[in-house]
């Protein structure tokens, strides 16, 4: 990727890549009367304080919030760019239930089996690659996928190419051309008129760096404000012996992530080990009253791809909805933010 980048930025390509991205795609785009009309009947729900979602299938939410006694105001999903469909399905199922709001981490790729490891995992993957979509290879994908987003009647979180600054997906090579990517897309959407979709550019804590050059790193991706409405991080307590991470060791980066960027803040995975679990969400709770800018947090026990390439690593697939104590302390989270 890095190669590809440095050849388009001899020989003169730079003034053509920059005219490419600031044109609408041409021809196959239509324009935003294709876009569904939104369900004006359904009256949008009062705004939480703090919005919080749960990673888990519409069909089985109210079985959820029963166990844990707590209803999300948001359900989550992972969808990659490979299975080249819109969300239409999921999205009507989670109206049904009576929830207007859905946080997607929309990946630009084909999975790879875990047991590949991270030297395949992160590898580019043609059409896929920061440059491709940069220059229009998805648009056809990416406007059907705006249009089936514009149609939801509620908020859409659309968390693109997340974890950027780490070096385990294929989207990290190439800096530049993901903030063109960034930006494109945004175009797109904003030109299918989806104007219920916020963008949420999502960073890995990399606690193992220090403060300094984590910071330099990710704002080598940083899109701009115009193109960006919310900041997020993933908050996992891996566990185990390299990577057991308390509550208080998250702060700082959270600070810094608001002091620079001047956005909303989300926690757009949230998880904890199995071992201490109950104070661990106890501060969570704890630290979330003292930050009233970290305005939604996603709960996330999907089964986890750093479980898989570090055997390490504590338990994180044990599952709240039959942990009753660990439930009581999650509902309190979900309550305050409500109240």
């Amino acid at each position: 990727m890095r190669l590809l980048t440095l050849n388009l930025l001899t020989c003169g390509a730079t003034a053509v890549l920059l005219a490419l991205l600031a044109l609408p795609a041409m021809g196959v785009l239509g324009g935003p009367r294709e876009v569904p009309a939104a369900d004006t009947r359904i009256a949008p729900a009062a705004d939480p304080r703090r919005v919080f979602g749960a990673y888990v299938d519409p069909w089985h939410v109210d079985d959820w919030a029963r166990a844990v006694g707590a209803t999300p105001q948001a359900i989550a999903k992972f969808e990659s760019f490979s299975r080249d469909r819109t969300l239409a399905g999921w999205a009507r199922e989670t109206r049904r239930r009576g929830i207007r709001r859905l946080f997607v981490s929309w990946e630009p790729w084909a999975p790879v089996p875990v047991a590949f490891g991270l030297d395949v995992q992160s590898r580019p993957q043609p059409g896929y690659r920061n440059i491709d979509i940069a220059t229009g290879s998805q648009d056809r994908y990416i406007m059907r996928f705006a249009r089936s987003l514009a149609a939801f009647p509620g908020t859409v979180y659309l968390r693109y190419a997340h974890e950027m600054n780490g070096y385990w997906y294929p989207w990290s090579r190439g800096s530049t051309s993901y903030r063109w990517a960034w930006r494109r897309i945004v175009r797109l959407f904003r030109l299918a008129g989806a104007r219920n979709v916020r963008f949420v550019w999502s960073v890995n804590p990399n606690l193992y760096d220090p403060a300094g050059v984590w910071m330099r790193n990710l704002r080598r991706y940083w899109p701009g404000r115009r193109y960006v409405d919310d900041v997020a991080t993933t908050m996992i307590n891996f566990g185990g012996t390299a990577k057991r991470y308390p509550v208080a060791r998250f702060v700082p980066r959270l600070r810094a992530l608001r002091a620079r960027f001047r956005k909303p803040v989300i926690l757009a995975e949230t998880n904890t080990d199995l071992t201490g679990r109950v104070p661990w969400l106890r501060d969570l709770g704890a630290m979330l009253r003292t930050m009233p800018w970290i305005r939604a947090l996603m709960w996330s026990q999907l089964p986890s791809r750093s479980k898989a390439h570090r055997p390490g690593d504590g338990v994180l697939d044990w599952d709240v909805q039959r942990d009753p104590a660990a439930a009581a302390e999650l509902a309190k989270i979900v309550r305050e933010g409500v109240g």
